[in-house]
């Protein structure tokens, strides 16, 4: 009995100081260790998310928000995409659906969240993946 109450004890105080404000969390939390299928889930999302702003919230026309998209991202996340197939199939990887979120609520001032996470997680698959092919540009 003792054992398990000092145990608990030890248990409580490594959670106390694990939340104390200011602590920093261990390395490899996170998407770090995230399965590669959530983190490509969660960057499909976030990407959704990014475009979907620019148009609702900014007024680009749809066309010129993929197209931008595609400028900047296309090369790299053709490569995820390759790299993802040839890890699970690629029938596996057709049939992989984004999830489902609700709409993003447009900001007040321009807020490049859903395009920084995406690109934190598109550089993260990259990285996991191996070398990256030299980019042009």
């Amino acid at each position: 009995m003792k054992v398990l109450i000092a145990r608990g004890a030890v248990f409580a105080l490594v959670a106390a100081a694990a939340l104390a404000p200011g602590a920093a969390a261990p390395a490899g939390f996170g998407w770090s260790r995230a399965p590669d299928l959530s983190v490509y889930g969660a960057m499909r999302v976030y990407a959704r998310n990014a475009v979907e702003q620019k148009v609702l919230c900014e007024g680009q026309t749809p066309e010129r928000a993929a197209l931008g998209w595609a400028r900047e991202y296309s090369a790299r996340q053709d490569w995820v995409d390759a790299a993802m197939a040839r890890r699970y199939g690629a029938d596996f990887m057709a049939r992989v659906r984004t999830p489902f979120t609700p709409r993003v609520a447009c900001p007040s001032v321009h807020d490049p969240r859903w395009r920084d996470q995406y690109g934190r997680l598109l550089r993260l698959l990259e990285i996991r993946f191996g070398p990256v092919p030299e980019r042009e540009g």
